[in-house]
């Protein structure tokens, strides 16, 4: 295997080679393949992972979990932005045929310190933030509180360094791989969730909480040092000439990524300040269908990422709104067809995946998370294209105004609406601003571009 400090790449426009008569498949509609494939694979363990888990932990006891695994997102924060620049970094230097070695080196060595600040900071702040957190959970000992709180930081946060694994195979091409592992990892999730379901354990909820993020954060940390290990020996130990560049994009990329927690990831914290358990349950449930669902679609734009961070590189905006415009009628499609599909054949998921509790999924309910899905597509797209540019500062200009429009709306519509109010509440953040404001920057940036290169 050749080592990822001599790796170069090909060229991103190159022609299919024939092998054994047949046309080779591209790199990225493999990395889509195995990502439905994976998507598949993780959709299906986490259907069987919910009915486990209402069946075992009651309504009460799943709201909570659902509340605490909403707060992933926050956690996630930690990498401070250095996976996606790494990714970037390392499509750059395949592109222009220059080895990368040392950026991984790097980015490895820095994600380990952090992730050791960050543990001794949340042990501190555990036993404040999850008290407030679950302060509607009564039947929740101070202590429960802390300590579920506590694994479920430390699970994500050990994720979040692994998963810079996830970010150099796409940049290599090799996003099967990063598809294929947290496929193995849930299933094992779910082997270990089954199996805390069937035990006699007095505290289910926390085992409950370590048999599904645990192993999602074991597996890319493994992978991760896997790799590091086949860096060049000679790569420094936190070299300022690569951490500077490195750490100059990644602080970019980490308060967008900040800002759009502000927007994506502050549902949950409103819900469990205001709402009762089973809407919190009916919440999960039906946002967890469509989820799984908008990951498949997420598994194609990040496949399709480094083709047009190397198409940028060489100039080929032709390719970049190829791209653009297929994907877009192709996740505009999915959502659609997944929607009407779902507001048929809802009862019977929600039976199957809730067989004790009684819970009702109303049609509305549905449309509605349809059309929100529907404007994340659009969105994500153009997000997608911009990032793989590294052109930020649309997402400084604009996401704060919807991260404040997101909070604002929410806190306004939550306490009178439910959960209707939340996801009302998150598609006007996006239409009153990303929804037309991204595509517009990424039409007059390339514009700019052109009119700079022809002068």
């Amino acid at each position: 295997m050749t080592s990822p400090g001599n790796s170069v790449a090909s060229p991103p426009l190159r022609k299919s080679k024939i092998i054994f008569g047949v046309n080779k498949i591209p790199p990225h509609l493999l990395v889509a393949a195995s990502g439905w494939a994976s998507r598949f694979i993780v959709a299906a363990t986490g259907l069987f992972t919910i009915r486990l888990l209402t069946q075992s932990l009651g309504s009460e006891r799943y709201a909570v979990y659902s509340i605490l695994g909403g707060l992933q997102g926050w956690f996630l924060l930690i990498d401070f932005g250095i996976g996606v620049s790494l990714q970037n970094h390392i499509s750059e230097r395949r592109a222009r045929k220059e080895p990368y070695g040392e950026f991984i080196s790097e980015a490895a060595l820095l994600g380990a310190v952090l992730l050791a600040a960050s543990t001794v900071l949340l042990y501190f702040i555990a036993p404040h933030f999850g008290s407030a957190l679950l302060k509607e959970f009564p039947f929740l000992s101070p202590g429960e509180k802390r300590t579920d709180f506590f694994i479920v930081g430390l699970s994500a946060m050990t994720m979040a360094v692994g998963s810079m694994v996830y970010k150099i195979w796409y940049a290599e091409q090799k996003g099967y791989l990063a598809n294929l592992v947290p496929a193995v990892a849930s299933a094992i999730s779910l082997l270990a969730v089954f199996l805390v379901s069937r035990s006699a354990l007095v505290d289910k909820l926390f085992w409950s909480l370590v048999a599904s993020f645990v192993p999602l954060a074991v597996f890319p940390v493994l992978g991760l040092v896997g790799k590091m290990a086949k860096c060049p020996k000679n790569c420094r130990a936190l070299d300022p000439a690569v951490l500077g560049p490195l750490l100059k994009r990644a602080l970019k990329f980490w308060g967008f990524a900040i800002m759009a927690c502000g927007v994506l990831q502050i549902d949950y914290l409103i819900m469990s300040q205001f709402l009762k358990a089973p809407e919190i349950v009916v919440y999960n449930l039906a946002s967890k269908v469509f989820n799984l669902v908008f990951f498949v679609y997420n598994a194609v734009l990040a496949a399709i990422w480094p083709i047009c961070a190397e198409a940028v590189a060489t100039s080929s905006w032709h390719v970049v709104q190829r791209y653009t415009r297929k994907y877009l009628v192709v996740g505009g499609g999915l959502i659609a067809f997944a929607t009407v599909v779902f507001a048929i054949s809802m009862p019977q998921l929600v039976r199957l995946l809730s067989p004790k509790e009684p819970v009702v999924v109303p049609v509305l309910f549905i449309l509605l998370l349809g059309f929100y899905q529907m404007v994340r597509v659009w969105t994500d797209t153009f997000a997608m294209v911009l990032q793989s540019m590294s052109y930020l500062r649309p997402f400084w200009m604009f996401v704060p105004m919807q991260a404040l429009l997101s909070a604002g709306l929410q806190l306004a519509l939550v306490p009178s609406y439910g959960i209707y109010g939340v996801v009302v509440g998150l598609i006007g953040s996006f239409l009153l601003t990303v929804s037309w404001l991204l595509p517009l920057a990424l039409q007059r940036h390339i514009k700019n571009v052109r009119r700079q290169q022809n002068i």
